[in-house]
This record gives C-alpha cells, structure tokens and sequence, in this order.
C-alpha cells in the first residue's frame, strides 16, 4: 500500500486535531487534580464496611463535584477534595454512611501546587528532549526531528481529549502521557529502522518508495502491538472504575492517535523535510 499517497489527508487531519485541542484547551482548560490546584486529604475508618460506590454517591449527594475517592490495604478510605470543594461538607457526607473515625486530614497548599506543576511540565519536556537526541544519535537530527514533531502531535491530542471529557488531570495522568509517548516512539523507531535497513539493501530506490516498502513490512507488527494494547486499555478503562479509568484514557486515545502518526506523519514528515527544504529528495 502507498501510504504516502495519503500524507496530505493526514496531515489535514492531525492539523484538525490539533487546532480543536488548542482551542479546547483555551477554552474549556483541563481538570486539574488536587496535585495540581491545592485542596485536602482525609483518610477515614468505618465502623462498618462501606463500600466506595457509597461514598462516591454521598459525596455526589452533598453536592461535591472535584473529589477522589480511594481504599487502601488497611481498609481505609482516602478522600481527596480540590481547593474549592468545602471541608465541612465532606465530612457531613460521610457521617450519613455511619459512624467513622478521622485518622489524618493534609491541606496541600498553592506553592506545593505551583511546584508539583512546574515539575509536571518540565518532566514532559525533559523527556521528549532525551528522545529528540537519542533519535538524532541512532538516526539523523531530521529523522529525529520528524519523530519529536509527531510526538508532540500525539501527546497535544490526547491532552485536548482530556479538555474535551474533562476527566481530572493530576500526577498520574502526567505519567500516562509520558508511557504513552514512549509508546508511541517505539513504533516510530521500528519503521525508521526498517527504512534505514532498506536503504541500504536497495540502493537505488526513491526515498519515498523506500518509505512505504518499509511501513508495509513493519505494519502487521505494529498493528498487532497496537490492537492489543488498545484492547486492554479499553477494558481497563470500561471496567477499572473511576481512578483507573482516568488514568486509561490516555492509553486508549494515545495508543490509537499513535499508531497513526507512526504510519502516516512521522515518516511523511521526514520525507516532506528532506524533499522541500533540504532538497535532498527529489520532488
């Protein structure tokens, strides 16, 4: 299959994509978690088993919105409340499931949230500044180039899902994101290997036939990864519950906007840099 002939309608629509997650993200903003915007932490005892679908529907019932609920081992439960979401409500929610003991309550404060922020953003910059050079190194600084472009195609895109649902933004979707780009370098890598290998055995042929030689050698790899993955994203998003399923969104929309840009935007960018500005391929 020619896949580059395709380039352009791809292209078209990853600038579609792109242009409604940036003004998504300008608009309706993103759900920033309690790691993001301050607000409090209660762990709790019951007396009597409680079950978090109950207490999630107090909460809802009280009139709170911006909270997480969660258990742990010791058969507590952790409720976490966003800075605007009151204290005493929550508390009062809680009293009609029963008695029930507090056995900590932590304020996370703005300049805790301001940090936690800034090292969120620097983290996804660092990363994808690592995977830049290491693709520069093991290919060509346009390779990797190309590479970050659609990378940072994946991750705009999956971010502005996030604005787009709403669903709560904190520390651990952050390192979603960044699994979720490492996911999608992988396959990228895999197709720019195969280029290489073929440019090397099969001299001679235009760099655009090379291009889709090699992404047709490499696609029933890459699609059976990606199907399979995407799969038990999508079960663990439909069936892990409110916190996991937050947190598999990113993998359910990074998996597939990923293995589009590995096939149809990562290679046809190389191709169109090469081609346009550097002038190494002929047009």
């Amino acid at each position: 299959m020619e896949f580059m002939r395709f380039r352009y309608y791809a292209y078209g629509v990853s600038l579609l994509l792109i242009g409604l997650s940036v003004f998504l993200l300008f608009w309706k903003g993103l759900n920033l978690g309690l790691d993001f915007t301050g607000g409090t932490l209660m762990e709790v005892r019951f007396e009597r088993k409680v079950s978090l679908g109950d207490v999630r529907k107090a909460m809802e019932t009280a009139g709170l919105r911006a909270f997480r609920v969660q258990d742990t081992a010791q058969g507590t439960v952790i409720v976490r409340l966003r800075v605007d979401e009151p204290r005493d409500k929550a508390l009062n929610a809680l009293k009609t499931l029963g008695d029930y003991q507090l056995l900590r309550m932590e304020t996370i404060g703005g300049i805790v949230s301001k940090e936690l922020r800034n090292k969120a953003f620097w983290s996804i910059i660092t990363a994808l500044l690592g995977i830049l050079l290491y693709l520069a190194y093991r290919f060509e600084p346009i390779w990797g180039l190309g590479a970050i472009l659609a990378l940072a195609h994946d991750v705009l895109i999956v971010v502005g899902a996030y604005s787009l649902t709403q669903f709560e933004v904190g520390l651990d979707v952050i390192a979603s994101l960044l699994i979720v780009a490492g996911y999608s370098v992988t396959d990228t890598v895999v197709v720019f290997d195969r280029i290489r290998e073929n440019l090397r055995i099969r001299k001679g042929t235009d760099f655009e036939s090379l291009i889709n030689i090699s992404i047709n050698q490499t696609l029933s790899r890459t699609l059976m990864t990606s199907l399979t993955t995407f799969v038990v994203s999508l079960v663990l998003f439909v069936l892990g519950g409110p916190a996991l399923s937050n947190i598999m969104f990113a993998f359910v929309v990074g998996v597939v906007v990923g293995t589009l840009s590995s096939i149809f935007v990562a290679s046809a960018l190389v191709l169109d840099i090469k081609r346009f500005f550097l002038k190494e391929v002929p047009a």
